[in-house]
């Protein structure tokens, strides 16, 4: 498995970037958002993909997005096409603020991604970027919020920072008193 290589660039196409490594050519699936040229030594971090079906790489530009694009594709409801489409439509500290604030709604915004999938994807990498790890406990107080017409998005962030220790009652007060205190 690769980390990084130094390349050259020989040519891009929709799909791939053509490159050459110490006298070996090799090519790699690329974020379309990323601008390439025919550029000289440059440094590409690398990720395998492998499913039943296909075995791909992917060059990217930041070790950052790699990673995450790592993590995404680890997601059940998440492949390759999927987490593509999301890190095209952002950039790294774009998705990073999605998750750390729990926007749903503007995850879900995009095409193909509904609410369902956007919340297992910030619920997922919620617990990869910033250790929160939401409990049986936890989720039933949300459920019980979001039913009395309180946004995920507005829950979210509160309930992740109160201690799993704490009863139902405690947590569900504390979180109430921290929305009405907006």
């Amino acid at each position: 498995m690769k980390d990084y290589l130094i390349c050259d660039i020989k040519s891009i196409d929709d799909n791939y970037l053509y490159v050459e490594h110490q006298n070996i050519g090799e090519y790699f699936l690329y974020l379309t958002k990323e601008k390439y040229f025919n550029q000289s030594n440059l440094k590409l971090y690398i990720a395998d993909h492998n499913t039943e079906f296909e075995k791909v790489e992917i060059a990217f530009k930041l070790r950052d997005e790699r990673n995450l694009f790592k993590e995404l594709v680890k997601i059940k409801t998440v492949g390759l096409k999927t987490a593509f489409y999301i890190l095209n439509n952002f950039s790294f500290d774009e998705f990073l603020l999605i998750i750390e604030e729990y926007d749903v709604d503007k995850l879900a915004k995009l095409k193909s991604i509904g609410g369902y999938t956007a919340k297992l994807i910030i619920d997922e990498l919620q617990k990869y970027f910033f250790k929160n790890k939401i409990t049986q406990k936890k989720e039933k107080i949300i459920t019980s919020l979001v039913k009395l017409g309180f946004s995920y998005k507005a829950i979210m962030p509160k309930i992740a920072k109160v201690d799993n220790n704490l009863s139902v009652e405690e947590i569900t007060q504390i979180v109430m008193e921290q929305i009405g205190n907006e």
